[in-house]
């Protein structure tokens, strides 16, 4: 490939094009970081969440055991005095309405978790995406920069097109997380 003489204005056009990647290639930076910092939020959000939900279910079984062992001791027929055998049916009754309670406060922990994790896989998905097209604006940079120091229009064009995928891959990791 031999050099080519750029036509006078030529490298004014070559720095604009480089200037303009560069705010372009800046924006896409901080867009990816803060997908970056999203993600990880609605991960740790969703395993927040979860541990919350587990702190129910075992307050459910807990609950659950209580319940069985009242019962228990109710059919056993050992307790014979009725004010203890109506305390134990009433708190046997109470560990049961409330272990429904904590199990039914569990599973919307659950689902609230499997939808925290979904939605930081997408957001994970959108920072990879923007991720490829921060690079194609730096690669874009380089191209230009080196047909400025060439003087060929071969490297301008590349840069120029592959700053238009950088600007597509942009477009669509930002839509993709919505």
């Amino acid at each position: 490939m031999h050099a080519v003489e750029a036509p006078p204005g030529g490298g004014r056009l070559v720095s604009a094009a480089v200037a303009i990647i560069a705010v372009l290639a800046a924006l896409s930076t901080l867009f990816t970081h803060h997908r970056s910092i999203l993600a990880l939020a609605a991960k740790n959000r969703a395993i927040l969440t979860q541990g919350r939900a587990t702190d129910y279910y075992t307050s459910y079984e807990a609950k659950e055991v209580r319940y069985n062992f009242y019962s228990a001791l109710l059919a056993s027929d050992l307790v014979r005095k009725a004010e203890i055998r109506a305390y134990l049916s009433a708190a046997s009754k109470k560990q049961a309405e409330a272990a429904e309670e904590d199990l039914k406060k569990a599973h919307e922990l659950e689902a609230q978790a499997d939808n925290d994790d979904v939605r930081s896989e997408t957001i994970l998905r959108s920072y990879e995406v923007l991720q490829f097209g921060t690079t194609m604006f730096e690669v874009s940079i380089i191209l230009l920069s080196i047909s400025a120091l060439a003087r060929t229009r071969t490297f301008v064009w590349l840069g120029c097109s592959l700053s238009s995928v950088g600007l597509g891959f942009l477009i669509f990791g930002l839509l993709q997380a919505r």
